[in-house]
């Protein structure tokens, strides 16, 4: 039998103690010490918590940061950054996920959310898509080498001492993290405890952009080494051949893991010996979740083509369904026949434009009840780099 539960929001440093510990606990991890709490607690600094609480105490929690993300045009809007949501083991299925995702998103002003998924199974369900990819990226150091005509100009400053590192990352991902369609930013609070874990992160900054990365010694080897890059932008093609360059450059390598890489980021075209990078692990990155469909619509920009009539389904949020016309010159309410119809979480996936939308719909996932329509839809939604956040939260 189900227990009655109540969805509030979590004040107070112990309730947020508990609400992490939960959250924590849910993924078969450790509740925060007391050494670790006060970096945990400063992450809460643009955050707002939601807890589901029973007769036992709290039995559910979801995090809410408040963040910012770039569209397709330019324009940056407020984001909702959702992360630690978990539900206690003897209290799943009972509709605590499902009653805390709702307050949540019948809650904020943001008109758009976004979350990184433990699962791939649980999110379309309330309406998020996903919106951006990444792939992970090897680097043979043995055989990579820049050709002449890769575009290396600059400086690069190297910064080792870890409490100049921590000071400026959050600036440079201030900087440089939306410069890109699907980037975000995060709070200090949010790298100071992301930071707060790495004893040796080493920073290469570009006048345009950055790498932080860590070296670690092979198990199986003398003096040979791994590099992982944790972070790196580059917002010009010149930013990322003079830091690869600074990368392949350090002593004693043999190879570099490039975590979560654009789809489109083809590092070989720089190289001499293409087959010196290996690309794998192709994965999902950002799940985005339209709240305010109207707002989202308008608030980014679209290519050129005949206008289109969406329909779209939302029934969590039923508020956001009906009709759209989207053009060159913006998006609004319609009466208008629909000549596409679709579920906000497949808009959301296509929102920023990865993938066209004629891909959804050979999928199943869009009906099409004007044909002439969808290759207008694909030429308004699609851009001309594919959109990539690059920052995990």
């Amino acid at each position: 039998m189900s227990t009655p539960h109540e969805v509030r929001t979590v004040t107070g440093e112990a309730e947020l103690r508990a609400a992490l510990t939960l959250f924590r606990q849910c993924l078969h991890g450790e509740a925060p010490s007391d050494e670790d709490w006060p970096r945990a607690y400063g992450s809460f600094d643009r955050a707002t918590v939601l807890g589901t609480y029973d007769d036992t105490g709290i039995i559910g929690t979801l995090t809410a940061n408040g963040s910012v993300l770039a569209l397709p045009g330019g324009k940056v809007v407020p984001m909702d950054a959702v992360s630690r949501v978990g539900v206690r083991p003897d209290r799943t299925r009972r509709g605590v996920v499902s009653a805390i995702m709702r307050a949540h998103l019948e809650g904020t002003s943001a008109p758009i959310a976004t979350l990184r998924a433990t699962e791939g199974t649980i999110y379309r369900r309330f309406g998020y898509g996903v919106a951006t990819r990444f792939r992970s990226t090897e680097l043979n150091f043995a055989k990579a080498r820049l050709h002449d005509r890769a575009p290396v100009a600059g400086d690069v400053r190297l910064v080792q001492d870890m409490d100049e590192v921590r000071r400026l990352v959050p600036e440079l991902t201030q900087r440089f993290g939306t410069a890109r369609t699907g980037g975000i930013t995060m709070s200090e609070g949010y790298w100071n405890m992301v930071l707060g874990r790495e004893k040796t992160m080493r920073l290469a900054i570009h006048e345009d952009g950055f790498a932080a990365y860590k070296v670690v010694e092979l198990p199986d080897g003398h003096y040979a080494y791994e590099m992982k890059v944790r972070s790196m932008f580059a917002t010009t093609p010149t930013a990322l051949a003079t830091l690869l360059k600074f990368l392949l450059g350090i002593d004693l390598v043999r190879t570099a893991t490039f975590d979560g890489r654009p789809v489109d980021e083809d590092l070989e075209l720089l190289l001499v010996d293409p087959r010196a990078v290996t690309y794998k692990d192709f994965e999902d990155e950002t799940w985005l979740r339209l709240v305010d469909v109207p707002a989202a619509l308008a608030a980014r920009t679209y290519g050129d083509a005949e206008p289109v009539v969406l329909e779209v389904v939302d029934d969590l949020l039923p508020a956001n369904s009906g009709r759209y016309v989207i053009g060159p010159d913006g998006a609004e309410r319609t009466d208008r026949s629909a000549q596409l119809r679709l579920g906000v979480a497949d808009l959301g996936a296509a929102y920023l434009g990865d993938r066209p939308l004629s891909q959804y719909a050979a999928a199943g996932l869009v009906d099409v009840l004007d044909p002439a329509a969808l290759p207008a839809a694909d030429r308004l939604f699609l851009l001309d780099r594919t959109p990539w956040c690059g920052t995990y939260f």
